[in-house]
This record gives C-alpha cells, sequence and structure tokens, in this order.
C-alpha cells in the first residue's frame, strides 16, 4: 500500500522537481556568465592599464627617435619595464578567462599571449634600425589598436546589458585618450625634430578632431555622475595650457623649425593625459562595481531559487509523508490488530472455550480495533470487529454445545459405568458360587467383557475431558501398572513382558497410566496377526523416569500416518466424528497430555509398529513398600515368563487362585480403604 501511494504522487514530486532544477539549473548558468563577465571585465581593467603603459612607452619612443636617439633612456627603460609589467598582470588575468569562454572568445584573449612577443620584436626594430618617428608611432598605434579591438570583442560576452553599456562608455573614453596621447606622441617628434610639414599637421588635427568627437560621444552616453566626475577632474592650468601649447605649435606648421620645447610639451600633455586617465579609472571601477554588483544579484537569485526549491520539495514530502501515515498508519494498526486477532485473541478464546470446565460459560466482550477514523478504513476496521465478535459468538455457541455434548457423555458414562459395577459385582457373587471349572471360566470371560466396557464408558469421561473420580493413594508397582493394562485386553496371552524394574507409579495416575497403556495393547494385539506376540519391555532412565515400549509385529504404518498419529498425539484435535473412529488415540493423547507423559510411534523392524511412552521422573519414583496393585493374580514361571491370569487361565491354572477371585476386580471395584 505504501509503494502504491508512493506511486501515486512520485510523479507530481519528480514534475516539481525537474521544474524546480531547470530553474535552478537557468540560476546557476547566470550567476556562472556573471561570474564569467566579472573575469572579463578584470581582463578589461588590466588591459586598459596595459594600453596607458603601452600608449606612455609609444610617445617616448617617438620622443626618443626623434632626437636622434641620443640622450638619456632611463626613463623610457622604466616605462618599457611598467609596460612589461603590465603585460603580464593582463596576461595573468586572462589565463584564468581562456578555459571558461567559447572559440571566439578564446581567440581574443590568445592576442594578449601574442602581444607580448610584437612588442619585444617592436623595440628591437627600433633600436636596430633607422626608423622614423612618425613609422614608430605609426607602428606603435597598430599594436595598440590591435589590442583596444581584442578588448572591445569581450563586451558582448558579458550578458548583462547594464554593464554591456558601461563597457562601451569606457570603451569611448579610453579611446578619447589614445587620440590625446597620439597628439602628445606626434607634435613630440615635430618639437623634437624641429621640422614641421602638412602631413604631420594633418595628423596632429585629425587626431584633435578624433578626441574631441569621442569626448563628445562619452558625455552624451556616459551617467550623469561620470559626466560631472569628467567636467570636474579634466579642466585647470594643465589643460589650459597643454590646449594653449597645441595651438601655438600648429600656428608654426610652416616654420621650418619651430621654437617650442618638446620635452615641455611632452610633460604638459602628460598632466592632461594623467587627469583623463584618472577618469578612464574612474569608469573602470564603475564597471567593476556594477559587475560585482550583478555578482551580488546572481548570487541572491541563486540562493532564492535553490531555497524556494528546497521548500517545495520539504512541502510536498511533507504532505506526502503526513498524506501517507493518515492512510497507511490506520492500515497498519488494523493489521496489527487483525494479525493481533487471528494470532492471539481469537486463538485465545478458542482455547479457552475448549478448556473443559465446571463453571458455566459466560459471553466474551470482544475489544474494537484501535482505528476510530470515519472513512473508509475505519469502515474496514467496524466490519472486522463485526467479524471478529460473530467469530467468538459462534465459537462460544459452539464451546456450549460442546458443553452440553460432554455432559450428555458424561451421563452416559456414569449410566453405564453403574450398569457395569452392578453387573461385575452378579458376575464377582455367581464365581464365589461356582464350583465348575468350565463355567467359572466363562464367567471370568463375562467378568473380562465388562471389564472392557468399563473402560469403553472411562472413554466418554475422557472425551468430556473429565478425570475418573477413583484414585490410588499410594505409589503402585511399575510392573504392576503393566500387569494391570494387560490384564485390560482381550488379547493378554499373547502380551510377554520383558526388563522388568522396581520403580513405583504415583498413585494419583496409576488409573490413567494404566488406561492409556491398555489402550496402545489394544491396538497392537488389534493390528496384528493373532499367531504373533506384543513385546513390553521397560528401561528406568538415567534422568529419571522410565520408558515403557510396546512393540508389535503387525502391517504398521507409513511414514506419513505415523507422523499424523504423532501429531494427534502431541495436539489431541477437538472432539468431532473423526475422533470417535480414532477414540484410542485421542484417548491415548489426551490422557498423556494431563501427566506430562511423551507417546511417540515408530516403525518397528522388519515390520510392525513400535509405541514409546515415556514417563516423566515426577510420576516414576524408587520402589516402596505399599499396598497390593489392584486388579492383580498373575503367575509366572521360572524364567519369569508370564503363564496366565487369574480369571482367563485353564482351570488346572485357577485352581490354585481361587482365593483371590475379586482381585482383578480391585481397580475397577473401589474400595475405601485404598481410595482417596
Amino acid at each position: 500500500m505504501r509503494t502504491q501511494l508512493l506511486a501515486v504522487v512520485v510523479i507530481p514530486i519528480i514534475t516539481a522537481l525537474v521544474l524546480g532544477g531547470l530553474r535552478v539549473e537557468s540560476a546557476v548558468r547566470n550567476a556562472q556568465d556573471i561570474d564569467n563577465a566579472r573575469q572579463l571585465v578584470r581582463v578589461v581593467d588590466k588591459g586598459t592599464v596595459l594600453l596607458q603603459e603601452i600608449e606612455d612607452e609609444r610617445d617616448l619612443t617617438a620622443l626618443y627617435v626623434a632626437a636622434g636617439r641620443t640622450g638619456d633612456t632611463s626613463r623610457l627603460e622604466t616605462q618599457r619595464s611598467k609596460a612589461d609589467a603590465a603585460l603580464a598582470r593582463a596576461r595573468g588575468e586572462a589565463a584564468r578567462v581562456h578555459g571558461r569562454t567559447n572559440a571566439v572568445l578564446a581567440t581574443q584573449l590568445a592576442v594578449l599571449n601574442a602581444f607580448g612577443r610584437k612588442v619585444a620584436s617592436l623595440r628591437h626594430t627600433v633600436a636596430q634600425s633607422t626608423m622614423r618617428w612618425p613609422t614608430v608611432v605609426n607602428a606603435y598605434t597598430a599594436l595598440i589598436t590591435e589590442l583596444t579591438d581584442a578588448l572591445h570583442l569581450l563586451a558582448p560576452d558579458i550578458a548583462d546589458q547594464a554593464l554591456v553599456m558601461r563597457a562601451e562608455t569606457l570603451e569611448t573614453f579610453a579611446q578619447a585618450t589614445e587620440k590625446a596621447s597620439q597628439q602628445r606622441a606626434l607634435l613630440s617628434g615635430v618639437l623634437a625634430q624641429g621640422l614641421f610639414d602638412s602631413d604631420e599637421a594633418q595628423s596632429v588635427t585629425l587626431a584633435s578632431r578624433q578626441q574631441q568627437a569621442l569626448t563628445g560621444q562619452f558625455l552624451s552616453s556616459a551617467p550623469s555622475a561620470q559626466r560631472q566626475f569628467y567636467e570636474r577632474t579634466v579642466i585647470g592650468r594643465d589643460v589650459d595650457k597643454a590646449d594653449t601649447f597645441q595651438k601655438q605649435t600648429l600656428a608654426l606648421q610652416d616654420s621650418s623649425r619651430p621654437s617650442l620645447d618638446a620635452d615641455a610639451w611632452f610633460d604638459t600633455m602628460t598632466s592632461k593625459l594623467d587627469l583623463m586617465r584618472r577618469v578612464e579609472q574612474r569608469l573602470v571601477g564603475s564597471v567593476e562595481d556594477e559587475s560585482s554588483r550583478e555578482q551580488r544579484q546572481g548570487e541572491r537569485a541563486l540562493f532564492t531559487a535553490s531555497l524556494v526549491e528546497l521548500l517545495i520539495l520539504l512541502l510536498v514530502l511533507g504532505v506526502t509523508h503526513v498524506l501517507v501515515q493518515s492512510i497507511v498508519g490506520p492500515l497498519h494498526t488494523l493489521r496489527a490488530s487483525a494479525l493481533n486477532i487471528a494470532q492471539r485473541r481469537l486463538p485465545d478464546v478458542v482455547r479457552l472455550l475448549r478448556e473443559p470446565s465446571g463453571a458455566q460459560l459466560k459471553p466474551i466482550e470482544v475489544e474494537p480495533t484501535a482505528v476510530d477514523s470515519t472513512d473508509e478504513i475505519g469502515g474496514v476496521a467496524r466490519a472486522f470487529d463485526d467479524v471478529h465478535r460473530n467469530s467468538v459468538r459462534l465459537a462460544f455457541e459452539q464451546a456450549q454445545l460442546r458443553g452440553r455434548i460432554n455432559t450428555t457423555f458424561v451421563n452416559l458414562s456414569q449410566r453405564s459405568q453403574s450398569l457395569v459395577e452392578r453387573q461385575l459385582e452378579l458376575i464377582d457373587h455367581l464365581e464365589n458360587g461356582e464350583q465348575d471349572p468350565d463355567l467359572l471360566a466363562s464367567l471370568f470371560k463375562v467378568d473380562h467383557l465388562a471389564t472392557r466396557m468399563r473402560r469403553n464408558g472411562e472413554n466418554l469421561l475422557v472425551l468430556a475431558g473429565e478425570k475418573a473420580g477413583r484414585r490410588w493413594s499410594a505409589p503402585v508397582r511399575l510392573v504392576d501398572v503393566l500387569r494391570a493394562a494387560i490384564s485390560e485386553i482381550e488379547q493378554y496371552q499373547r502380551v510377554q513382558l520383558r526388563g522388568l524394574v522396581t520403580a513405583d507409579v504415583d498413585g494419583r495416575a496409576v488409573n490413567d497410566v494404566v488406561h492409556l497403556i491398555a489402550e496402545l495393547l489394544e491396538n497392537a494385539t488389534t493390528f496384528s496377526s493373532p499367531d504373533t506376540e506384543v513385546l513390553v519391555t521397560c528401561l528406568l532412565l538415567s534422568g529419571g523416569g522410565a520408558r515403557v515400549e510396546i512393540q508389535d509385529n503387525g502391517i504398521g504404518m507409513s511414514t506419513e500416518d505415523l507422523a499424523e498419529a504423532n501429531e494427534r498425539l502431541l495436539n489431541p484435535p477437538v472432539v468431532d466424528v473423526a475422533v470417535a473412529r480414532r477414540m484410542g488415540m485421542f484417548v491415548v493423547g489426551r490422557l498423556s497430555g494431563r501427566h506430562g507423559i511423551r507417546v511417540q510411534l515408530r516403525g518397528s523392524s522388519p515390520h510392525g509398529v513400535t509405541a514409546a511412552v515415556m514417563l516423566p521422573q515426577k510420576l516414576v519414583r524408587e520402589h516402596e513398600d505399599h499396598m497390593d496393585p489392584p486388579g492383580l493374580s498373575a503367575r509366572y514361571n521360572a524364567q519369569g515368563r508370564l503363564t496366565g491370569w487369574r480369571n482367563y487361565d485353564t482351570v488346572e491354572q485357577l485352581d490354585k487362585s481361587a482365593p483371590a477371585g475379586r482381585a482383578h476386580r480391585t481397580r475397577h471395584g473401589a474400595r475405601p480403604a485404598s481410595k482417596e
């Protein structure tokens, strides 16, 4: 049932998990994209610094070449070291992003790896050749343009639009700064060489106009805070001086030798560039701040999506658990109650009702199951209570019927026993007055048949669960108990006793033991050939008690029949019609269970059946002096072999035993002195 219920709810749970998983996956991808964008922003930051350092190296190199490659080069070497350091930082940052990007972006990042070799090659060319300074400026500008393009292509891989706009604003202003740096390089070369032709003037003018256009584009697209920061920063004496210096230089376009100082122009323009680069760094910082904000938002979105998914999952699991428990819990309770009723309570009630008791049977109250719900499960529980109640009611009615039948058995047994007692007294009277041996032998046979009738009447008492009213007060020798049992069967002559022991049987169990063994002897003689012997052996056990074995040479029993018979002996069935057909086995089982005697049947060799009777220690004890055994007057030869009984032997054998005429009936005709 639990599996079926889970199968019902597993589809919505899986659906919720899939949808939630897709949402979490989207949040994870978004967070990864934001993290990649932040890494790209760092690359752009380091690349912007590299651009500034290369621009400074270009301008110093152009000034050095225009001056005839003479003078102090320490400033140029220092700048080249700064450029190398900036290149190393940019390459290191790019290396951390390279493995997590697509093929197109990886190609652009690879530009940084090749950029160092190109810069080194250009430096070597400048040092080893007679390249003029305009060519040097163009060569460096080409490298700067290549690097700028690579950094520009990083922006499309940034997913956030606001971050892209900030990156584009930064790129626009970086280009404006580059144009200002180009003006510094061009005018420094013109002033250093002392010659200003029209081509160079046109290049300076073009760079100035491009700077103004890019600056205007920046001011029109930049946020107000950045625009205001630019207006507050790129202003002042150094800016005005640089603009004045540039105008004065352009005014000397047709002069063969401009009189302005190149170093003064370089330093003045450097001051203006520093102000512009301060704005550029502010823009870089704003891009990094925006990327950090986006990263925090992405992390919060991922956390929120994961938390919502977890809460939904916990809610679904909780509702599922409550739903399943609301159904499975009562079912488990109902199942436990059903098993308890089927395996313990109902069998106990049946067992209680089956046990013979002199008290009047009272109806048994049925405790309802512990399921008090009003749903379908509660309805099943109420129905099961009705079934239980009806089962107990039927068992009670059967017990009442069985009690009435047992009462009938007892009444019939008592009436027949009374008649048999009177018959035995009459036979005893006739035996005492008869002298004719043949007639006396016939009376003895009638006496024996009456005794068998008496035992059959006692069987009715056993069927009814009653005990015989006569018990011996003193122990009786075990061998005499066996002889008394032999005397109660018709074919007593076929029974031979072997292995006689000196032990006593508790007097309270003597009648039942005699009855039990007599039934086994009856079966042994009935189901074996009349010309065969039935052997009875007795053996004291080392742990206490005794074992009596009754072996016949009859037709025997199959293994299945032996197992069934032993089961019936161990657990006697309820009295029914089948018991009447096997009354002997039923009586043996009841009597053995009453005193804890174990009876087991097994096959004999070569054929036949052996019945082993295990008398417990509490019934068998060492031999003591006690009264004579009941119903015994047997004679044995010198070898200890039974030669006959007083009431069944020939006339010659019975002559000497006439005074013991009533000894055989001592067990049947109760005398007050010998009974409790």
